[in-house]
């Protein structure tokens, strides 16, 4: 007979419940924590783990109840602030996230996971440093873990200490070799030491790992483009279009990455005298941003190229400054847009 005054379930029950959630038996998982609950309801531990189980089967707020409850019956239970703050990360509350993650952090100093997680928080806010502090003990505590010298080597790398940075990288990828993020973040660094032909076998590997990695491709174009390898540079951008199109619901920056994408795709193509494939980019450019005045000088280039030359120079006229037009000298530009 069970006994209903205890607290928590006997170890063999938390096994059996873990297994289930690990063979990916999540209706399985939450329904023996139920039961499991209807006999030890004090359980922190069950119902901690009947929010994992809610996130697994994508029902947040479901686990944010779980997750509530378990605070109430044990509110110094570091794993479920850990949890409560990968919840409301990915429901965009990400002040609330950090303070979950310091909490668990503050309950147990050593709790490798949810500095990792605090790091990561504040590396997305451009608090490199302050992530650093949390980011070296997370590498500490779990010199196993993969993302987390992944994250250790983003802000290093962000704070130019690019060497450690790249050391990092090698070390999430050898305990993860088929990182690709790792490996395509490895190749950015790499092009920032102007080790380009080691960038490029980086991105090539990201590739390789990940075929539809559309990002990958346009950092990959990028650098080839810098070692004058203009076919393939043209391929790879070309490739990044098809697997990524720009969007109108896309974020800010990732707008920003297609609006450079775009760019750089048409001027490849004006460079193999494709003027109306370079037209037709920087239409998409522009549909980014409307109001960018290279981009009218761009396309301006193109439609002059293509015989347009009045609306060419019109454009480049907007974007460029005063276009004057003198038979005997041709076109001449004075800079300084025009007011």
């Amino acid at each position: 007979m069970p006994n209903n005054e205890a607290r928590t379930p006997p170890d063999s029950e938390v096994e059996s419940l873990f297994n289930l959630y690990n063979a990916g038996d999540f209706i399985g998982a939450e329904n023996f924590c139920r039961n499991l609950l209807k006999t030890y309801p004090d359980s922190a531990v069950v119902s901690n783990m009947l929010g994992v189980v809610f996130m697994a089967q994508d029902k947040p707020t479901q686990a944010l109840v779980a997750y509530e409850n378990t605070v109430k019956k044990n509110p110094d239970y570091p794993d479920v602030y850990n949890n409560l703050g990968i919840l409301l990360n990915s429901l965009g509350q990400f002040d609330e996230a950090i303070d979950k993650f310091a909490k668990a952090v503050q309950l147990d100093p050593d709790f490798g996971d949810a500095l990792n997680n605090l790091g990561a928080m504040l590396q997305n806010l451009n608090q490199h440093e302050q992530a650093l502090t949390h980011l070296s003990r997370a590498v500490t505590l779990n010199p196993r873990s993969p993302l987390a010298y992944f994250n250790y080597a983003n802000s290093l790398k962000a704070t130019d200490r690019k060497d450690a940075a790249l050391e990092n990288y090698d070390r999430a990828i050898k305990l993860h070799p088929s990182f690709s993020l790792a490996f395509n973040n490895r190749g950015n660094l790499l092009q920032s030491m102007t080790r380009y032909e080691e960038s490029s076998r980086s991105f090539t590997r990201a590739i390789e790992l990940d075929p539809g990695y559309a990002r990958a491709y346009s950092n990959r174009g990028s650098v080839e483009e810098i070692l004058g390898n203009y076919p393939r540079a043209r391929r790879d951008f070309s490739r990044a279009v098809d697997l990524d199109p720009w969007r109108p619901g896309n974020s800010k920056e990732d707008s920003n990455l297609k609006f450079r994408l775009y760019i750089n795709l048409g001027d490849i193509q004006m460079y193999f005298k494709e003027f109306d494939k370079a037209l037709a980019t920087y239409d998409q450019a522009a549909e980014i941003e409307p109001n960018n005045l290279d981009v009218a000088g761009f396309r301006g280039n193109a439609l002059a190229a293509l015989g347009n030359l009045c609306e060419g120079l019109q454009l480049r006229q907007e974007s460029f400054g005063v276009v004057s037009f003198n038979i005997s000298k041709g076109v001449s530009i004075i800079h300084g847009r025009v007011k």
